[in-house]
């Protein structure tokens, strides 16, 4: 597969950032490195849509990016001859409109409505609502975010969907439970709170001073005695950390884009359960109580209480592991998302899915 650069094509652009270089992730997936064969899954929209193709944007440029916001868009009528662009997230869709323009499009939608926090990033945003205005239509991977986006893009914006995020869970295959107790946590993104995460390690390691434990986070602040903190990790040494853990904690500052879906439905693939702060639109992902626990933002205590709860009953843990896998396997595989994403192509093309 050739990553295809510049311009419109008939058919279905697949569109990644700069960078992404979807040739070599192919390779590294061949080798068995990397979950999916293009990166998050995407490359299963081809079993329905089978002229799709993954492209990648360039440098941003403004002017012809404001020849495309002015420019008066006209639909395609002849659904032989449609093209179609799609990009995950907002940033890609600027670029995806200047270079790959398209009589349909599409996008999902994460960081966009998000508070912004210096003029740079209010300029951004307001670029993005008018990008996505003229997207035919723009998914979230968090079901309340869907009202937000619906508020924020206004009267005469596209149609807003809910997907279900999906992660490989051949990859990231169910593993026996482990024998002895460990705790690991991982991400990165910027709603991370590291502070409460923690603060809860060491109230846990107060009550269990011989556990392991192991962070993967790139933040400055001092971890607490005896945890071991990484700042990267492979995808295999990802999963390799997932099946040694017994449980997976996660903290996060309050966000509307169900941040922590990924490393929770990684670990839940592997049959681990999780604890996870409980923002809008994570109960979709981890059930209270049956594949993991749901606690309150910024509440050390309480994420701490939940973990020990599962390093103590070894049978709670595991059952509630294997139930996480089922949950997986059931509703949230990439396969299953793709499979969606090329549904609501089809639905705003008028075509038919293969």
């Amino acid at each position: 597969m050739t990553v295809q650069s510049g311009g419109p094509r008939s058919g279905m652009n697949i569109v990644f950032a700069q960078g992404r270089d979807v040739p070599s992730w192919e390779q590294r997936h061949a080798s068995g490195l990397i979950p999916d064969r293009w990166p998050y899954g995407l490359d299963g929209v081809t079993r329905r849509f089978q002229e799709a193709r993954a492209v990648e944007v360039g440098p941003l440029r403004p002017l012809r990016l404001l020849r495309a916001l002015l420019a008066r868009r006209e639909r395609q009528r002849d659904s032989r001859q449609t093209t179609i662009s799609l990009s995950w997230e907002e940033d890609v869709a600027l670029r995806m409109l200047e270079q790959y323009p398209a009589d349909v499009a599409l996008s999902g939608v994460i960081w966009a409505t998000d508070a912004p926090n210096s003029m740079a990033a209010r300029l951004k945003q307001r670029l993005s609502r008018q990008a996505l205005r003229r997207m035919s239509l723009v998914w979230t991977l968090s079901k309340p975010q869907v009202e937000i986006v619906e508020r924020w893009l206004g009267a005469g914006g596209p149609p807003v969907r809910y997907l279900r995020f999906g992660v490989d869970h051949e990859f990231f295959a169910e593993k026996p439970f482990p024998s002895a107790p460990m705790l690991f946590s991982a991400g990165g993104d910027r709603d991370r709170d590291p502070a409460t995460l923690f603060r809860a390690i060491e109230i846990v390691r107060r009550e269990r001073p011989t556990i392991e434990v192991m962070v993967q986070s790139r933040t400055l602040l001092q971890p607490p005695d005896g945890v071991t903190v990484v700042p990267y990790l492979t995808h295999l040494q990802l999963r390799e950390a997932y099946e040694r853990a017994s449980v997976v904690a996660i903290a996060t500052r309050p966000n509307m884009h169900a941040s922590g879906m990924t490393v929770s439905l990684e670990a839940m693939a592997v049959g681990r359960p999780v604890v996870i702060t409980e923002t809008p639109g994570l109960d979709d992902y981890v059930q209270n109580g049956e594949t993991g626990f749901l606690v309150p933002c910024n509440d050390d205590r309480a994420l701490a209480s939940r973990i020990l709860t599962l390093l103590e009953d070894h049978d709670v843990a595991r059952a509630m592991g294997g139930k996480a896998r089922e949950r997986v396997v059931a509703s949230f595989t990439s396969a299953q998302m793709a499979d969606e994403l090329a549904i609501f192509a089809a639905s705003v093309s008028g075509n038919s899915v293969r």
